[in-house]
């Protein structure tokens, strides 16, 4: 199993870094090998939420079924798995002094079957994966918009 841990500081309310980052049918925004999310119930992160990811990874598709075993206004805790790849990790987000604050993801993996070998081969290019789509994430906060949007969060949330 690999453990990839990012860390992230924006200039953003609490409630904006909770929209993108807490509500995963909004992951395809900010994460680049993500091809679609499922999320049922729609929404923010809750218990009991079922989410079914699909992403391309070292050109390999991956469908993987996941479900959300905590949340609260400023984590979220998951776990999941399919025949490829067991995954469980946590969202968590910090109020910072000054406006800022932080997004932390952290997220164990590890391959199954006769990719299991592959593993730590491919933990590293996942976590420079990560570390990209983090950096994507806050560049969107940062910006007070969402990508190739006009208008504020707040304001999109209010339609």
């Amino acid at each position: 199993m690999s453990t990839i841990t990012g860390r992230r500081v924006v200039r953003a309310s609490l409630d904006d870094a909770a929209r993108l980052f807490l509500d995963w049918s909004q992951d395809a925004r900010w994460r680049a090998q993500v091809r679609r999310m499922t999320v049922e119930p729609p929404g923010p992160a809750r218990a009991g939420q079922r989410i079914v990811e699909e992403l391309r990874f070292a050109g390999l598709d991956f469908v993987t079924p996941t479900r959300v075993e905590h949340a609260g206004p400023t984590d979220a805790e998951y776990r999941g798995g399919s025949a490829a790849v067991t995954v469980h990790g946590a969202r968590r987000l910090q109020a910072l002094p000054e406006g800022r604050v932080a997004l932390v993801a952290t997220l164990h993996i590890r391959l199954r079957g006769p990719l299991r070998p592959l593993t730590g081969l491919l933990a590293p290019s996942y976590r420079r994966l990560q570390e990209h789509d983090l950096d994507r994430l806050a560049r969107i906060l940062d910006s007070g918009t969402p990508d190739g949007d006009r208008a504020p969060l707040r304001e999109r949330s209010a339609t």
